[in-house]
């Protein structure tokens, strides 16, 4: 009987320790459940804890750093590689616009028929042949000795200056731009890279009549010859030809080239079969 006690006894003991055990561990995980950091859990799921718990902690801050200089690096390289092709697009609009003067220039003088250009009389451009009321209105806006424009009967032109070739003869305003009527009584302004007898180069564009007038006679030109341009101002420089040579209409290599921050100038017309172009480079 007293040993059949005794195991009663124990039975109620181990039951009683199991008992507490399960509310050790239970009252363990609730608490454990409520109290763990879920922002933790959400980052490393899927990732080992030691090594997410390592990274967060310690690498956090470099790995931004790095982001962050590549991401300046990169905006830098875009930047320069911006920069570059908009030089790039800059140069190529500049040469494009050259070659679109320089071929409306050129369209505008094989329009005219070599019939038309033969029969072209040999003009001396005066600006005291329009009527008297032009003459006055001139004389007073205009005291220099250059005049500033050219008026025809039905167009007033201005001017940037004169051009004066001896060895031809030629001695006659330089128009400011090119313009169909402008070119039949003067050589126009096409190409500038400053003002006239300034530093850079400046390309006079005028027409091969065949008859003496404008460039009808720069085939006749030699190396050596001179050409004086006298701006508006009074300001007359002599320059002398050093090269001249026959190309295309669609040749403008020799327009934008290097001066030595000298004034240069270019004289462009026609050959007399309008096919090529009569090019003077002068300097002095």
């Amino acid at each position: 009987m007293t040993m059949f006690r005794n195991k009663k006894k124990v039975i109620i003991i181990f039951c009683i320790i199991i008992i507490i055990s399960l509310i050790l561990y239970i009252t363990t995980v609730v608490i454990n459940f409520f109290t763990k950091d879920r922002t933790t859990k959400e980052i490393t799921v899927g990732i080992n804890p030691v090594v997410a718990t390592k990274s967060i902690m310690t690498y956090q801050e470099p790995i931004t750093v790095i982001l962050e200089n590549k991401e300046k690096k990169e905006i830098l390289q875009k930047k320069q590689v911006s920069e570059e092709n908009l030089q790039d697009r800059e140069e190529l609009e500049e040469k494009q616009v050259i070659e679109e003067k320089l071929q409306e220039c050129f369209k505008i003088e094989t329009n005219i028929t070599p019939e038309e250009q033969m029969n072209e009389e040999k003009k001396e451009i005066n600006v005291e042949t329009v009527t008297e009321e032009a003459k006055q209105l001139e004389e007073t806006k205009q005291p220099e000795e250059i005049q500033n424009a050219v008026i025809t009967e039905n167009e007033i032109f201005p001017t940037v200056g004169k051009i004066e070739i001896p060895q031809t003869g030629v001695n006659i305003p330089i128009l400011n731009q090119v313009t169909v009527e402008g070119m039949k009584n003067a050589p126009c302004l096409l190409y500038a890279t400053g003002k006239l007898n300034e530093n850079g180069n400046n390309l006079i564009v005028g027409h091969n009549f065949r008859n003496g007038t404008i460039f009808s006679d720069n085939k006749n030109l030699q190396l050596g010859d001179k050409i004086f341009v006298t701006t508006l101002d009074g300001n007359r420089v002599e320059y002398t030809i050093y090269n001249k040579f026959v190309t295309t209409a669609e040749d403008v290599s020799y327009i934008k080239r290097d001066t030595q921050n000298k004034p240069e100038i270019t004289l462009s017309c026609c050959t007399d079969d309008d096919e090529y172009r009569i090019i003077i480079l002068a300097k002095i």
